[in-house]
């Protein structure tokens, strides 16, 4: 019963709001059209693209962005709310045009380049040297396509890899006694690193 009493309550306003839907101008092209805000007991929200339509103790409408038909229980509706929807003008692009962006996120910007100049390239060291040997000039057919952690490993720390200068492990003098079994006589300590 008490079922009953809440969708005769909500069915006047249900009929106000597709009233005026239906009764308002059509939309032309330059104005955007609207959003129906379907509120619901307990605090959630949905968005539907057309206006919620009663059909006995339920309501049907097309969710927004999709537009699949959906049906709610009346009684779950707190409130059905028109919201405008305001489209911001950008660039007209076409399909398959690209619009560049430039520097996005944290520290993307031109506060990190070097004053006077353009910017750095992608992979450039500062003074127009290799990223990870000061001695060489930078190559931009190769030093651009080195990634740490994609095409180069990520090094332990900023002095530990040098191109050309990087000095493996000394050669292990450890035994094992067996398959399976773990080395013995494994030197500890500090990797090897170049003078600097």
């Amino acid at each position: 019963m008490q079922e009953f009493e809440e969708v005769k309550r909500l069915v006047p306003s249900l009929l106000a709001v597709c009233a005026a839907a239906l009764l308002a101008p059509r939309p032309s092209s330059a104005a955007p059209p609207g959003l129906y805000r379907i509120e619901l007991a307990g605090s959630a929200v949905l968005f539907a693209k057309t206006p919620p339509v009663p059909r006995g103790a339920r309501i049907v409408f097309a969710r927004y962005p999709d537009g699949a038909v959906m049906s709610l229980k009346a009684s779950d509706v707190r409130r059905v709310v028109l919201v405008p929807v305001v489209r911001a003008d950008g660039p007209n692009l076409k399909p398959g045009e690209i619009l560049v962006l430039g520097p996005t996120g944290e520290g993307g910007g031109s506060a990190n380049a070097p004053a006077g100049s353009g910017g750095a390239r992608p992979g450039e060291a500062a003074g127009g040297k290799a990223p990870f040997n000061p001695a060489r000039d930078y190559r931009p057919e190769w030093d651009a396509r080195q990634v740490p952690g994609q095409t180069l490993p990520f090094p332990a720390s900023p002095g530990d890899y040098r191109e050309g200068g990087t000095l493996a492990y000394p050669p292990g003098n450890a035994t094992q006694s067996g398959p399976g079994q773990p080395p013995t006589g494994v030197p500890s300590g500090e990797p090897p690193r170049m003078p600097r």
